[in-house]
C-alpha cells in the first residue's frame, strides 16, 4: 500500500539540499474535476479520476512560460530546450484524496460543423448543428497530493530543482480543464530523500490509464503553436496506472469511490 504522509510532530534532522530528491505537494480541490481519458471521442468521454502525469506536466509548463518566458526572448529556444527536458523527465506518483464521487451528465449543444471546411465546397453544410456530447464531473472530498522526483534513466542534480519545482506548483490553480480548479496548500510541502508514496498492488487498486511525455519528446512536438507533429506511443505515451481506490457504490448516474 502507499505510505501516507508522517504525521508526527517529532521534528525530524534537516537533510543537506543536494541530498533532497523528491517533493511531495499537496492541493484543496475547490471545484469539480475533469479530464477526458486519452481514448475519449469529442462527443463521448469519460473522466479521469485524478490528473494524469502529462497533465500535471503541462501545468508546470504553461506557468513556466507565464511567469519567466517574458525574461528569455532573446535565447528561448535554449532556454526552454533545458527547463523542458527535465519537467519531461519528472517522475510523478498522484495520492488521491479519501473520496471520489463521479457524476455522469448528457448534454445536448450546437457545434460549429468542421466538415464545413473540408468537405467538397459545392455541397450544402450547415454551419451549426445539433449534437449530444457525455462527460463525468469528479467530486473530490480531501486533499490531492503529487509526488514528484528525478528520472532513473538521467542522472541530473534534481535536488538543486525543488525550490524552481515547489515555486511553479505554489502558481498552478487549476489541473484538466479550465475552472477545474485547485488550491495549493503549501504548509503540507515536504522534501525528502524517497518518494512518500508509490504504487503497490498488495490491498487492490483501480486501472487508470496515464498518459506521460515520451522520453525524447521536445517542446516543439507538444507546442501547438509548432509546425512539428506529436506522435501517440512516441511523443505521448499512456500506460496503465493503478490507484489505490476501491468502487464502493455504482449506479446509472454516479460511482463513487474510496481511498484504501
Amino acid at each position: 500500500m502507499p505510505k501516507r504522509l508522517n504525521k508526527s510532530n517529532t521534528p525530524k534532522p534537516e537533510l543537506p539540499v543536494n541530498a533532497k530528491q523528491w517533493l511531495t505537494v499537496t492541493y484543496q480541490p475547490v471545484s469539480l474535476f475533469s479530464l477526458k481519458r486519452s481514448d475519449a471521442t469529442s462527443m463521448a468521454a469519460r473522466s479521469n479520476l485524478v490528473p494524469t502525469p502529462y497533465a500535471i506536466k503541462m501545468a508546470l509548463l504553461k506557468v513556466l512560460l507565464e511567469s519567466q518566458g517574458g525574461q528569455h526572448q532573446s535565447d528561448f529556444e535554449q532556454w526552454m530546450k533545458s527547463q523542458f527536458i527535465w519537467i519531461r523527465d519528472l517522475r510523478i506518483y498522484v495520492w488521491p484524496p479519501e473520496r471520489l464521487a463521479v457524476n455522469r451528465n448528457g448534454y445536448k449543444l450546437r457545434y460549429y460543423d468542421q466538415t464545413a471546411d473540408k468537405a467538397d465546397k459545392t455541397r450544402s453544410t450547415l454551419p451549426m448543428q445539433d449534437g449530444f456530447v457525455f462527460r463525468e464531473w469528479v467530486y473530490m472530498q480531501g486533499h490531492l497530493q503529487i509526488c514528484c522526483g528525478p528520472s532513473v534513466k538521467r542522472n541530473y542534480p534534481e535536488g538543486t530543482r525543488l525550490p524552481q519545482l515547489e515555486q511553479l506548483f505554489s502558481l498552478i490553480n487549476y489541473f484538466g480543464k479550465r475552472g477545474c480548479f485547485f488550491q495549493y496548500l503549501p504548509q503540507y510541502s515536504q522534501q525528502t530523500l524517497e518518494p512518500l508514496f508509490q504504487h503497490n498492488s498488495t490491498f487492490g487498486f483501480t486501472v487508470q490509464p496515464m498518459d506521460d511525455l515520451g522520453d525524447k519528446t521536445t517542446f516543439n512536438r507538444i507546442n501547438p503553436y509548432s509546425t512539428d507533429k506529436a506522435q501517440l506511443d512516441k511523443d505521448r505515451v499512456i500506460k496503465p496506472g493503478f490507484l489505490p481506490v476501491q468502487l464502493i457504490s455504482s449506479s446509472a448516474r454516479y460511482d463513487i469511490y474510496q481511498r484504501y
